[in-house]
């Protein structure tokens, strides 16, 4: 969260932003903005806000592709799963 922290504050210095006027504009409390500038634990929801305001939205597609590893689209698998399950152990035939 630190490293986080430090690069938001550093986006938010670059746009010239104050503290103050970065909580009116995400309607965030001022100590709420500068805990997520400290590392401090926040809500994603107050992370979003800020990533909103500092136009970094469009950057959370590098951290979640729309495409698996392999390459493969991930609606090329059809129906998106719904739940994720155990892997099942593995069976033993007995004679």
């Amino acid at each position: 969260m630190a490293e986080l922290g430090a690069r938001l504050r550093a986006r938010r210095l670059e746009r010239n932003i104050t503290t103050q006027m970065l909580a009116e504009r995400t309607g965030l409390n001022r100590k709420t903005i500068m805990d997520l500038e400290a590392g401090r634990d926040v809500r994603l929801s107050t992370v979003m806000k800020v990533f909103r305001v500092l136009q970094l939205l469009a950057n959370l597609n590098v951290a979640l592709p729309d495409t698996l590893p392999g390459g493969q689209a991930l609606s090329a698998r059809g129906q998106p799963r719904q739940r994720a399950y155990r892997p099942s152990p593995l069976k033993t035939n007995r004679s």
